[in-house]
Order: structure tokens, then sequence, then C-alpha cells
């Protein structure tokens, strides 16, 4: 995430009034989403991460906040708004955390008493003063840790210190290239986000339901993991029209996909995985195509009918044009060779 890190965006997260002039307030607001566990989770499908699993929030969030804004212009003749929901230079845990919302976990996230860590922050920044609510007086985690040993790839580095670079919302969302061998194991089967250091928190006993119907999760009726390899781009920006998911873009979100097929170690995805390798338009998903088949061939071992379409594929990828899928099959070839 370079964007976050260029001398605009340091200047305007240091000083806010860089922009909006005469910046006076901040107004916080939280948004539950949906928090039941059925909604994210389907042994067809994978994992999603709560959030994401109906509308987006961003445009959930604009209709909520471009409302609020004129109501604060008709309050106040005169006044100038912006609002913000993850959309700018805005450090709206930060914020949220000055105007009493609730207190930085030690997952680095935001926790409320009231509403668990299942909503989404958004601001408004008027120039016009306001009477402030007070921050919290202290934490609320104590000596609980469970964030922190329940993260698979141990991106919690310390109380409240998150490495990126580790997540696994990172890796399946923002990140662009191959997810690192070492952490592929790690990822589980989830396919857009993770929801891991927030389920096992405590404090989500308080957490009401999404009062948002956009923001229930949506039906994908007919949909498997191994389907959704036959997406070309147009079918992923269909499907997926209005959802956060389009984020990852075809070539992440196949990406994932891989890797979840590939810690599931069914050899009923081989057919899907072969046919990705063989003839997905994007070598990143013909890498992790040719990874996720040497996982499952190492799993179900050579007594398996799959054994040899496994070995096929592989042999098949061993000649790809790209270096990269080249690599991952030949290292698929030699795990399976010593098996």
């Amino acid at each position: 995430m370079a964007w976050l890190a260029t001398e605009r965006h340091r200047e305007r997260r240091a000083d806010p009034a860089r922009i909006l002039s005469n910046l006076q307030s901040v107004v916080c607001v939280a948004l539950c989403h949906e928090p039941g566990r059925d909604a994210t989770r389907d042994d067809r499908l994978g994992r999603i991460a709560r959030y994401a699993a109906g509308e987006d929030y961003h445009g959930v969030m604009k209709d909520l906040l471009s409302a609020l804004a004129a109501s604060a212009e008709a309050l106040i003749p005169g006044t100038r708004v912006l609002w913000y929901s993850d959309t700018g230079a805005i450090l709206e845990r930060g914020w949220a955390e000055r105007a009493g919302l609730g207190w930085i976990g030690k997952h680095s996230g935001l926790l409320s008493q009231r509403l668990g860590l299942w909503f989404l922050l958004g601001e408004l920044l008027l120039d016009q003063p306001l009477d402030p609510d007070p921050p919290l007086a202290r934490e609320h985690c104590g000596t609980c840790e469970r964030c922190i040993e329940a993260c698979p790839t141990r991106a919690i580095v310390a109380p409240y210190q998150l490495d990126a670079r580790l997540c696994i919302s990172y890796l399946t969302i923002e990140h662009r290239g191959m997810i690192p061998r070492e952490l592929r194991s790690l990822v589980g089967d989830w396919i857009f986000g993770c929801d891991i250091c927030q389920e096992v928190c405590p404090w989500n006993r308080f957490a009401p339901p999404a009062r948002q119907a956009r923001l229930h999760a949506r039906a994908l009726e007919g949909w498997t993991l191994e389907r959704f390899l036959t997406l070309d781009d147009e079918g992923f920006r269909t499907l997926f029209e209005g959802s956060p998911i389009r984020r990852a873009r075809r070539a992440g979100f196949l990406r994932n996909i891989c890797v979840a097929l590939g810690n599931r170690g069914d050899a009923d995805a081989v057919p899907a995985l072969a046919r990705a390798l063989e003839s997905d338009p994007e070598w990143l998903v013909r890498a992790h195509a040719a990874w996720a088949l040497g996982e499952i061939g190492r799993r179900v071992g050579d007594a398996d009918c799959a054994w040899a379409e496994v070995q096929e594929a592989l042999d098949r990828g061993s000649r790809d044009v790209d270096p990269e899928v080249r690599s991952e099959a030949e290292m698929a070839r030699s795990v399976l060779r010593r098996i």
C-alpha cells in the first residue's frame, strides 16, 4: 500500500486542515455490519470477511454520510462539510478513539464496549466548532491476548503492532503479487479478507445485528471455489458488481481461490486447477494453481486416482512461458517425486 506513504498523504494525515481549510470539528460515526457466522462461511465457497459479504460499504456509507452532511449544512447554514469512509488521508481509528467511539485494541483495530468489533467507520469534517465528546478514560483489553494468539500468520507482532505484510486481509485484498510460499498454508480457505483476530475477541458478545440490509450477506447460489476459476474478466466484474470483492481484481481473487483449494487438499478440485494451470490468461493464477496441485498431490499420494492427473498438469506447467509458473510447477514436482 505504497500510496499511504506518499508525501501528500503523510502531510494530509498529519494536518487535516490541508484537507478542509479552517477545520474545526470531526464527527465520527460507526455503522454495524452483520456479525452472524453462517453468512460468511460456506463449505463450497471458502471464507469471506464479514464486512465484504454484502454490498460495498463505501457506497452504503456514501449515502448515509451524504445525508448526514446535508443535515449539518441545514442546521448550521454556511458550514462547509466533507465526508470520508476509508477513502482518503484520514486517520479514522485515531479520530474515532479521540471521539469516544472506542479504543484501539491489541490487534490494532477499534473496539467498542457497546458494539464489539463488527462495525465500519466514517467521518464528517466541518469548519464549525462543536462540543466534543470525551475519549474513553482507558482501554479495556486488559491482559487478554486472544487476538495475538489466534493470528495464523503472526501478523500481530506485538500488542498494538500489526505487520501488514503478514496479514491475511492484506495478502488476499491489497497485495497484487505472489502470496509468499511460507504463508500460503496459513491463509487457509480465506478468499477475501480475514476475521480471525476479531472472531476471538470477547467484546463481540455485545455486537448488535446490522440494521442496514445492504450489508447483509448476499447469496452466491450455485457457486463453488472450482466454478470461480471459470470466471473471465467480464464474468468477475458482473458477478461481484457492487461488492468489495472487486477490489482484489480477478487475478488476485482467483489466486486466492487456488490457495484455498490447495489448503483443502480435495482431489475433486484437480480438474479445475489443471485447466487453470493450462489456460488461465493470468500468470499469477497459473502459478498458484501449480502450487495448489502440488499440495493436493502431496496429500492424496500416489495411491489416489488423481495422482496421474496432477503429474500431467504439472509437467505441462513446467513448460509454461512464464518463469514464475515454471518455477512453481517444478517445485511442486520435486516435492511429489520424494513421496
